[in-house]
């Protein structure tokens, strides 16, 4: 059907104009710039963060909660359960104010190092506002609680609202990238003690600010090929002479395959090259929320595979 000039002159003004509106909402003709297109986003919330804890000097316990309204038929607290202070005006303690509750866990060591103490596991439970303040008490209210509950005993220390860092914009990672010579430290913890780690998982590494690790670094997160950084335990070899089938240097299995003679075993070609040679297993990526003298906190923003205690972190 052939168009008159009205029609074909009212065909084209429709057109122009769904094609001006695709291209402002980045529509599929003019492809938007993605740094257009990108707006700053928190790696977490502030929520997120009061709960992260960390490894570092144990908190003084001067500042406690030492009472509530209901302790005589609860012992455990949480969120809009008001709790008494050992503190008042003798302290300087102000309504309104705001406090973290924190709990002294334990020492921390080294993994590879068991001599050397990394500092004290601080829990962070949740925050609590000062509702009314006596001489030498106050009464305060829980206004944010972490995963648990808060006990008698729990310390108080000022809440400061600590900067957090921003997603930056996306880059693939290299699956086998090299090392980039900076510094280098091991995964030593994780909050809740979780032991297999995936994305948005806390996670305490045992390098800080003295090893030039600030907030808002990313590290790579990877494991030595071949290495294993799950613990063995005695009963891995029970059944190892009955698994055939399932072949494993680890269990002792067979393997009746070509590479298992003794020109072309494992141990053979290993040795003519070192594994360290070889590009090493990616696992993901951490990205620094807290740093203390000699330890860090990190937020896995991204895995290959789950993360274990014990994986390598490097600056990237």
């Amino acid at each position: 059907m052939s168009l008159t000039p009205l029609r074909l002159a009212l065909v084209r003004s429709l057109t122009g104009l769904t094609l001006a509106a695709l291209a402002s909402v980045g529509g599929f003709v003019r492809a938007q710039n993605p740094a257009e297109a990108t707006v700053p986003r928190s790696v977490m919330s502030e929520a997120m963060r009061v709960c992260a804890g960390y490894i570092g000097a144990e908190v003084p316990e001067d500042l406690q909660i030492v009472g509530s309204e209901k302790e005589a038929y609860v012992r455990e607290f949480t969120q809009g359960d008001l709790v008494y202070i050992n503190r008042g005006r003798d302290a300087g303690l102000q309504p309104g104010a705001e406090y973290q509750i924190i709990r002294n866990i334990g020492p921390v060591r080294d993994l590879t190092d068991r001599g050397r103490v990394l500092g004290t596991l601080v829990q962070e439970l949740g925050v609590l506002r000062i509702a009314e303040v006596r001489d030498t008490s106050s009464t305060g209210e829980i206004t944010l609680i972490c995963t648990g509950t808060v006990n008698l005993g729990d310390a108080l220390v000022p809440y400061e609202r600590r900067p957090i860092p921003t997603i930056r914009a996306y880059r693939p990672l290299s699956i086998v990238g090299a090392p980039t010579g900076r510094a280098t430290g091991q995964i030593t913890a994780s909050q809740l003690s979780r032991e297999q780690l995936v994305r948005n998982d806390v996670v305490y590494i045992n390098i800080g600010a003295d090893n030039g690790i600030k907030v808002g670094d990313y590290l790579t997160v990877y494991r030595p090929l071949a290495t294993d950084p799950i613990l063995r335990f005695r009963d891995d070899k029970v059944g190892a002479r009955r698994s055939d089938g399932f072949p494993s240097d680890r269990f002792r299995t067979r393997d009746n395959s070509s590479l298992a003679s003794s020109q072309k075993g494992y141990p053979q070609v290993a040795e003519r090259t070192p594994r360290n040679e070889l590009p090493r297993t990616l696992v993901g990526e951490i990205v620094i929320i807290r740093t203390e003298a000699n330890t860090a906190v990190g937020l896995l923003t991204r895995t290959t595979r789950e993360a274990v205690i014990g994986d390598r972190v490097e600056l990237q």
